[in-house]
């Protein structure tokens, strides 16, 4: 008894694009993320000169500092703890952005079919090999089919989405 080794199966065109929808939702997630986790550590920094100017530069001119509320040092704290688990949140979503984003590259040329005899189309994924012209099998009518376009699905991001 022989064992065939498992090959990965070949991907269709609904899986591009799936592959792309989940792409533009994991892109607009991040965009949401970093503006959030911009805020924070905006808010965290003007917190951070708020406790310098308070307490440490009065502490080394006079030798006494002001007394901040017993709030602003949760309200320190809870900037930072958000800050840190949105970066975190937002870290995970570029992580599954860039691997969706590797793996569209890999399966995203698309290739069109047209027939001979009838003029049907299809859509089928790139294979080695393949080029324009090529014939490329039979129809269901009987004519034989050839390839007539190959292109890239559209990805609807823009370069710095991808990138953010």
């Amino acid at each position: 008894m022989t064992v065939e080794p498992w090959q990965e199966p070949k991907p269709t065109i609904d899986h591009v694009r799936r592959l792309v929808q989940r792409i533009q939702s994991y892109a607009r997630t991040s965009r949401i993320m970093g503006l959030i986790s911009s805020a924070l550590l905006v808010s965290l920094m003007i917190e951070l000169g708020i406790l310098m100017y308070m307490t440490y530069i009065p502490l080394i001119l006079t030798g006494s500092g002001f007394p901040l509320p017993q709030w602003f040092y949760y309200l320190l704290m809870l900037t930072f703890v958000l800050s840190m688990v949105i970066y975190g949140i937002a870290g995970t979503v570029n992580a599954r952005l860039n691997r969706y984003i590797l793996e569209y590259r890999k399966i995203g040329v698309v290739v069109k079919l047209q027939c001979d005899e009838c003029g049907r189309t299809s859509e089928r994924i790139w294979e080695k090999d393949d080029f324009v012209f090529k014939k490329a099998g039979t129809c269901a009518c009987g004519g034989s089919q050839y390839i007539s376009q190959m292109y890239i699905m559209p990805l609807p991001l823009e370069k710095k989405d991808a990138l953010s």
